[in-house]
């Protein structure tokens, strides 16, 4: 039954994707970045999660600052295959196009629900998530700021093998659930994760991203990397 969801979302996904190949093909302003990462796990019981992420993004693949945030996350997990979760982002940015440069402060909280099932040997998960960012001293409305998220992931589960491929695309919207109209940026990525323990990790990942439906899109390459940290409560051994 959760396959057949998945079969019918495809359908959804790829109307998306052909907007999203006539898009690569315009000419556009390129820009290239790494993300990098440390984020701590506490798993209690089997069903709840908490997280906290620290992350430094910087221009150019290295030399020079663009943004960092602290995150904090909650997951439960309601059913086998149904997991829902809260957060809220701290971020600091820097604006250094315009007469008017410095740091932006904002402010963002999400929630998520996020489906889980397998196909052979395949992991397939989609999220839809709704986020809202407001930025400190500047009042907007917060539908100018608010976007629905659809994240579509999966990752293939080769024998004996640690270091299994994942890959995922994701589509942004703004304010409405369904409007292609709203439809503004989509993510793309190809990574894998490197397990070194029950406790630790390291996952990386080359994304790109694009702004679509505008004159001039702006498009990114991105290189991510994240150290990951999990421990559990005795009742979650």
């Amino acid at each position: 039954m959760k396959f057949r969801f998945f079969l019918l979302l495809y359908g959804f996904i790829s109307t998306h994707v052909l907007s999203a190949q006539d898009e690569l093909a315009t000419i556009d302003n390129q820009s290239f970045e790494s993300w990098n990462a440390i984020q701590i796990q506490y798993a209690h019981a089997e069903r709840l999660s908490l997280a906290l992420e620290a992350q430094l993004r910087l221009k150019s693949v290295g030399d020079t600052y663009n943004m960092s945030f602290f995150e904090a996350q909650a997951q439960y997990k309601l059913k086998p295959f149904l997991d829902v979760g809260v957060g809220y982002r701290n971020s600091d940015r820097l604006d250094d196009v315009g007469k008017k440069q410095g740091h932006e402060k904002y402010d963002r909280f999400f929630g998520f629900a996020q489906l889980n099932t397998q196909f052979n040997r395949f992991d397939l998960r989609f999220r839809v998530l709704h986020q809202i960012k407001t930025q400190r001293l500047v009042t907007i409305d917060p539908k100018d700021n608010s976007r629905w998220r659809y994240k579509l992931s999966t990752r293939y589960n080769i024998p004996n093998w640690r270091m299994d491929p994942r890959l995922s695309i994701e589509f942004f919207m703004l304010e409405e659930i369904y409007s292609t109209e709203a439809y503004d940026k989509f993510r793309l990525s190809l990574g894998s994760k490197k397990i070194f323990s029950k406790a630790s990790a390291i996952s990386f990942k080359y994304m790109f991203e694009k702004e679509v439906g505008i004159t001039q899109p702006a498009s990114y390459h991105i290189l991510s990397m994240r150290y990951e940290y999990n421990f559990k409560s005795k009742g979650g051994q």
